[in-house]
């Protein structure tokens, strides 16, 4: 996940290819609150799953979770230099194979940061655009939060640095076993952001 300046609150697959890497852990851990900015989809839906994206060319991760220190699954899928659209087709493939083994009732992305980095965030842009179109097709609604939202929520800290939003995490969720890439962490902290806010939301309400 990339920083901004700003310091303000504001979509698994048995048969796998090579290059995805999953993860998946036994169990919980819990619990704080933010409000993301709403895209599409239906206002509702009867899945409690929450798919968390971190979407990239090189590297796109995901993870599902049941509750906001119940990770039931995690994974990164790894493109290889090429053209684009085949890149981008085996992303969306992969989402596809998510969406149609556990539905998730809503997804959470980041929202787009354009960085110092020109290509890499070109290269984002396509992944998010290809993910959010799939989303889209099948109604799951999208959740999008500002980099310093999922820091916040996770650390407390608007400008925590990766290790520290890992180390974080690990205190309080069950992570799965095995060593976690940065996209597979930052898929796991926003569906983790996206919980919690839910969770807030709904407690706000009563």
């Amino acid at each position: 996940m990339k920083s901004i300046d700003r310091s303000q609150v504001g979509r698994i697959h048995s048969g796998r290819p090579p290059d995805v890497h999953s993860q998946t852990p036994p169990n919980r851990g819990e619990e704080r609150p933010q409000e993301g900015f709403r895209k599409g989809g239906p206002q509702s839906s009867l899945s409690p799953l929450i798919l968390g994206i971190d979407p990239g060319l090189a590297g796109t991760g995901f993870a599902l979770l049941s509750g906001p220190g119940m990770i039931l699954s995690s994974s990164t899928v790894v493109t290889s230099p090429g053209p684009d659209g085949a890149r981008l087709l085996k992303i969306t493939r992969h989402l596809r194979a998510l969406l149609a083994e556990n539905p998730p009732g809503e997804a959470s992305l980041e929202e787009l940061f354009m960085g110092r980095n020109a290509t890499s965030a070109i290269g984002v842009a396509q992944a998010r655009g290809a993910i959010l179109a799939v989303l889209e097709e099948c109604g799951i609604p999208v959740f999008e939060y500002k980099p310093a939202q999922v820091k916040i929520v996770i650390t407390g800290y608007g400008k925590a640095d990766k290790t520290q939003i890992a180390r974080m995490l690990g205190a309080q969720v069950k992570l799965p076993e095995g060593k976690l890439d940065d996209h597979a962490l930052d898929a796991i902290a926003i569906a983790v952001c996206h919980a919690r806010s839910r969770q807030f939301s709904r407690a706000a309400v009563r």
